[in-house]
């Protein structure tokens, strides 16, 4: 979405941070509050006492302006249990620059969703930067190369590492699957997370390579569910921020938790979530899980697969269901979001479709 779609914000400071992060859980709807709170609570509190952060479009940037990607790498979970101590992500983007050899001038989020939407504000507000309105995902992926900056051609790393325990590292590899293979096997090592500073390139690279809009539309999308109201009225905001369609509002009738082996590129946790529609209609939408909604079908017939945003709002109570929440007896409303154009082009729907996370289909967008 254009950044002019989606309202005209200019800075981003501690009164910002609930709404970013309630737009943030609706862009990754598999992610649960483990480990958020402390992380929301913790940037309002660096934003209150250090000041804004500038969220600047890419194209008002001078075209030679050094940007690079902050992230976070690793378990929610293991995040929550240790906490950061104030310097990891100001560690990674210095590390960067150390390799480099110059200044990083401008960050932005390596996806503007989850807990990868809070953390460059934490380097930016340290290190006063401005905050660049784009991402590289406009949702969330599970690898670093998951991105439409490396569909663009442009090199994740060198990749920048900073742990909760002290400890730093820098990855650079022939290949972003080398990239990928090496940064998890060392931030399991490092306390099961780590910030990261990536995709070092240049404004104008950016503006060609990047999603743009995509803080600003968190923020619209924020505002929306913070303001509540009838799930009619919430889905009818929604659309008109983020393009959001229903697919069907219905009971959960069973949360089926499944085990089988997944290969290191795919996410894990597999399980199935059966939702009986209301209203008489008799349909059953069946959604299937490995740490995201990867495939959505109604009566078995195929409704949405990735890279689309499956989400599920609680249609009783407002708000978004993390997957971690879901159980039988929920009342529920399955959207469905569509994700950047990039993603449906034959080298997106490779790298991130269907058949990218082991499920044997095609997406009905993918060419024939």
């Amino acid at each position: 979405m254009p950044a002019s779609e989606a309202g005209p914000v200019q800075a981003i400071g501690a009164d910002d941070v609930p709404t970013l992060w309630a737009g943030a859980q609706f862009y990754a709807p598999a992610f649960g509050d483990g480990g958020a709170t402390a992380l929301r609570d913790w940037v309002a509190a660096l934003l209150a006492e250090h000041g804004s952060v500038p969220l600047v479009q890419a194209a008002a940037l001078p075209p030679d302006t050094r940007c690079a990607a902050l992230g976070l790498v690793g378990s929610g979970t293991a995040l929550a249990e240790l906490p950061p101590v104030g310097d990891e992500f100001s560690t990674a983007l210095s590390g960067l620059e150390q390799r480099l050899g110059h200044r990083i001038e401008a960050v932005f989020p390596l996806a503007a969703a989850a807990l990868n939407a809070l953390t460059p504000l934490v380097a930016a507000c340290l290190r006063g930067l401005p905050l660049i309105d784009s991402d590289g995902m406009g949702r969330v992926f599970p690898l670093v190369q998951h991105t439409s900056l490396h569909l663009a051609g442009l090199a994740v790393g060198p990749v920048c590492a900073a742990g909760p325990a002290g400890e730093s590292l820098t990855v650079q590899a022939a290949s972003a699957d080398r990239v990928e293979t090496m940064l998890r096997a060392q931030v399991h090592l490092m306390g099961g997370w780590a910030a990261t500073a990536s995709y070092p390139c240049s404004a104008a690279q950016l503006r060609g390579a990047g999603l743009h809009g995509t803080v600003s539309r968190l923020l619209a999308a924020g505002r929306v569910l913070l303001a509540g109201g009838p799930v009619e009225r919430v889905v009818g905001a929604l659309s008109a921020v983020t393009g959001c369609r229903s697919v069907g509002r219905g009971r959960v009738v069973e949360v089926e938790q499944l085990t089988r082996p997944m290969e290191w590129a795919q996410p894990a946790h597999a399980s199935t979530v059966l939702v009986a529609e209301s209203g008489g209609a008799g349909r059953l939408l069946q959604l299937e899980l490995q740490n995201d909604i990867l495939l959505a079908l109604t009566d078995g017939a195929l409704t949405a697969a990735v890279p689309d945003v499956i989400c599920l709002l609680d249609a009783v109570r407002g708000g978004v269901v993390g997957l971690d929440g879901v159980e039988s007896g929920d009342v529920v409303e399955v959207l469905v979001m569509p994700a950047a154009a990039v993603w449906y082009s034959p080298a997106g729907l490779a790298l991130a479709g269907p058949r990218a996370f082991g499920l044997p289909i095609e997406h009905p967008r993918a060419a024939p």
